[in-house]
């Protein structure tokens, strides 16, 4: 870590606030960029943290905004996963151009590492294996995870063009401190939220649908142990990680699990079921592990109780 600067693209959402945190609390220089025009309230006042406002589908001069950084995070998604179905061409035109001329930048300017946040949730489609490893085919059945794989393939190619390095995460659903409640993505939190006293909570189909959950206090370790990670892999297929807990929730019992850690009862408004669905996901994240010694700290329901707790909290 000795030297590095970094450059957290999507620094304003959920993991790229928690993410910023990390890297200030590690003692390195970093550069946050949001499209709003002051950071988030945990990241305001951080010393060495600088803020950028703006939006990578608009940018100018991508150049300007990587030059003198070691490492680059891009944390930025187009779109959401359940909703990217109902226009997969918006997916493209919003998502595409502006990677690859971040990569163009990057190149350039001497970027010793990017760091890739895919989705480990959607890039896989509905694989037969659970856990699902990294040699899994990838078939996403939302535009969403073509946009994710799409990114994940021309990283590729600017390695073998240019030897530009990168890492590539494909994470599971996050949960945790400094999510939004209210936003589509992130069942964990809307949960909580909901069972604190914001109203019902949505079902989408029968609540069957099982997901691999991870605190993002374990996230964001991943992403530090596979940015700062000295030794250089030996194959291609070792810059692709899955993070994950290798342990399939389903959607009813994680409203039962929050339910018991908030002694609230739970009251379901019910939808019907989505088509980028994909009925298991569960993520072997045996390669990360072996690689950098990352593994899961964060147990299930004390990671419930820390988000219960961070909901509470006033703000």
């Amino acid at each position: 870590m000795k030297g590095a600067r970094c450059l957290v693209l999507g620094a304003g959402g959920f993991i790229g606030t928690n993410l910023c945190l990390a890297l200030r609390a590690a003692g390195i220089d970093t550069t946050g960029f949001g499209r709003k025009s002051r950071p988030p309230p945990a990241l305001a006042g951080l010393d060495r943290m600088l803020w950028l406002a703006g939006s990578i589908e608009s940018l100018s001069d991508p150049d300007a905004l990587v030059a003198g950084h070691t490492h680059v995070f891009d944390l930025i998604g187009a779109g959401l996963p359940n909703s990217s179905n109902d226009n997969p061409a918006q997916i493209v035109a919003d998502g595409l151009p502006p990677k690859v001329r971040l990569l163009e930048a990057c190149r350039r300017q001497g970027v010793q590492r990017t760091v890739f946040a895919s989705s480990g949730g959607t890039v896989y489609g509905p694989a037969g294996d659970a856990p699902i490893p990294e040699t899994a085919a990838t078939e996403p059945i939302s535009a969403y995870g073509i946009g994710k794989l799409t990114v994940e393939k021309y990283l590729a190619l600017y390695r073998h063009l240019y030897g530009l390095e990168y890492r590539v995460l494909r994470i599971a659903n996050a949960y945790g401190q400094h999510q939004d409640p209210n936003r589509e993505q992130g069942l964990v939190a809307a949960v909580l939220h909901r069972l604190l006293g914001a109203g019902a909570i949505p079902l989408w189909g029968d609540g069957a649908v099982i997901r691999d959950y991870l605190h993002i206090d374990d996230v964001v370790a991943a992403f530090l142990a596979v940015a700062f990670l000295e030794a250089e892999p030996g194959a291609d297929a070792s810059r692709l990680f899955n993070v994950g807990s290798g342990i399939g929730r389903s959607v009813l019992s994680v409203i039962e699990d929050a339910a018991r850690v908030t002694g609230c009862r739970p009251i379901l408004d019910r939808h019907p079921g989505r088509s980028g669905d994909v009925a298991v996901n569960i993520l072997d994240s045996t390669r990360l592990q072996r690689e950098t010694g990352w593994g899961p700290r964060v147990g299930w329901e004390d990671g419930l109780a820390r988000t219960a707790a961070w909901l509470r909290t006033p703000r």
